[in-house]
């Protein structure tokens, strides 16, 4: 790493409502003075990450977020053989009868995606309106991935709605989004947390933010779609850790107690945010210093 030179870079990797602990992690940077030099963000991360470097101002992200925590009446979960219990939202115990249907009777799908999307785009319109990155105060990307070429995108000229909406787009659930005749979807199927895109933007320290839930052992399988979800659940994880090895330094809050699609208890996820990061600053602090000695005593000084 240059003597004379530090550019850290920021990435936040996408995780539903879990990704509402990246609010705790900025504040906890912010008060450190952490400085941020560049944000790149995958789903959720990519909303949080450019609300936040269109503002740079972190207790109005988390202001304008906890509005939307109504969002969690779309609670939806995917477990086929687990039975519709009475304390599940109707529309969960809905969608779970149509993907048994679907898969178990049909395995096909006849529609391509399960949900419009317009509560996510009236979301994504109020916070970053006709915004573009142009209009950021911190160097900030987006990734989304491309289904007919089956690549990585990285989005980081145009309107802010158009690239977050891509990024956060999963694919069966909504509809994928078309920017300069590429077909995109959710970031999470090529980098769930966008570090190589943070080296990109010219970042030579990455803090990277995970939100992902870790896989845990299983030892029963009642059909072949779980099969199948588990199997994509494998390559998935060890993509994931193979992608963090990279990273500086990793920021892991605890937040797998809450389901992804729920975003009814944003205060919960942000602390753990708060928590997680704080308990990482003394290490990150040290990294930081190792990496630049001189550069360190002068922020501080």
């Amino acid at each position: 790493m240059a003597k004379d030179k530090i550019k850290i870079g920021l990435a936040l990797g996408g995780g539903g409502a879990r990704g509402l602990a990246h609010i705790g992690v900025i504040k906890v940077l912010e008060r450190e003075n952490i400085p941020i030099d560049v944000i790149t963000g995958t789903s959720m991360g990519a909303i949080i990450g450019g609300v936040y470097a269109l503002e740079r101002d972190i207790l109005s992200v988390e202001k304008n977020t906890k509005k939307y925590s109504d969002i969690g009446r779309f609670d939806i979960g995917f477990t086929i053989s687990e039975k519709n219990r009475k304390d599940r939202p109707f529309i969960l115990r809905k969608v779970s009868e149509f993907l048994k249907k679907t898969y178990l009777l049909n395995l096909e799908f006849r529609r391509k995606y399960i949900n419009e999307g317009e509560e996510l785009r009236k979301v994504i319109k109020e916070l970053v309106d006709n915004k573009t990155f142009e209009d950021t105060k911190i160097p900030f990307a987006a990734v989304a991935a491309d289904l007919v070429r089956g690549e990585k995108v990285i989005l980081q000229t145009g309107k802010l709605f158009n690239a977050l909406l891509a990024s956060a787009s999963i694919p069966g659930m909504f509809p994928p989004i078309i920017i300069n005749k590429k077909v995109l979807v959710d970031g999470g199927i090529v980098e769930v947390v966008p570090i190589e895109a943070a080296r990109s933007l010219g970042a030579n320290f990455i803090i990277a933010v995970n939100v992902s839930s870790t896989l845990k052992k299983r030892y029963e399988f009642s059909n072949m779609v779980e099969v199948l979800f588990r199997s994509d659940s494998i390559t998935s994880n060890e993509l994931r850790k193979l992608q963090l090895s990279f990273a500086d330094a990793v920021i892991t809050p605890k937040v797998e107690r809450f389901h992804w699609s729920d975003f009814s208890r944003p205060d919960k996820c942000i602390k753990e945010g708060e928590i997680a990061a704080q308990n990482s600053i003394a290490k990150l602090k040290e990294k930081l210093r190792y990496a630049k000695p001189g550069w360190w005593r002068r922020l501080f000084a």
